[in-house]
């Protein structure tokens, strides 16, 4: 297996660190309605591929939110949601006239449970709207990036991996501000 590169497009999907690196961290604040935002019937690319993504769109309920006593050290809020996309996985890779690309991609959203919390007596539709909004932004930076990584087009897998990479590191870098 030396002669491949790792990640999607050889034997080592995407490494995981123990570090946040996910879209959760995104800041955010008041939002609208309670619900989900970005919707699309159609998450295929045009002339790209398919993109499936799961976990989102959906409407979060309190049901996923460790109820709390008091706010733990050092924190302000009432309630916080630690979402997160998981590395692209099932992913399809193509060659057409020499050209590689990735015809089709899953991206799982998903919350981390043990880090998404709300302050008993503070459940409110307004501050679950707040967290929803969180929650879709997370959404919207997968679905982003994998449309993004389906547009992409390289000669060889090492080239389709560092794309792919960089696409992926933008796109935490853009969570994290």
């Amino acid at each position: 297996m030396a002669d491949r590169t790792p990640g999607i497009t050889g034997f080592d999907p995407f490494a995981q660190t123990d570090e946040r690196t996910g879209p959760g961290e995104s800041p955010g604040a008041g939002f609208g309605n309670r619900g989900p935002v970005g919707l699309d019937s159609d998450t295929s690319v045009a002339g790209a591929g398919i993109l499936t993504l799961s976990g989102w769109p959906r409407s979060l309920t309190w049901d996923e939110f460790s109820e709390l006593p008091t706010r733990p050290d050092g924190e302000d809020e009432d309630a916080q949601i630690h979402s997160e996309v998981d590395p692209p996985s099932q992913v399809g890779i193509t060659r057409q006239g020499g050209v590689l690309q990735v015809n089709s991609i899953r991206v799982v959203i998903r919350t981390v449970t043990e880090d998404t919390w709300v302050i008993k007596g503070t459940k409110t539709p307004e501050l679950l709207s707040h967290e929803q909004g969180h929650f879709d932004l997370t959404g919207l930076l997968g679905r982003d990036s994998a449309r993004e990584i389906l547009a992409v087009r390289a000669n060889s897998r090492e080239q389709l991996q560092s794309k792919v990479n960089d696409i992926i590191r933008k796109y935490r870098t853009q969570a994290k501000a």
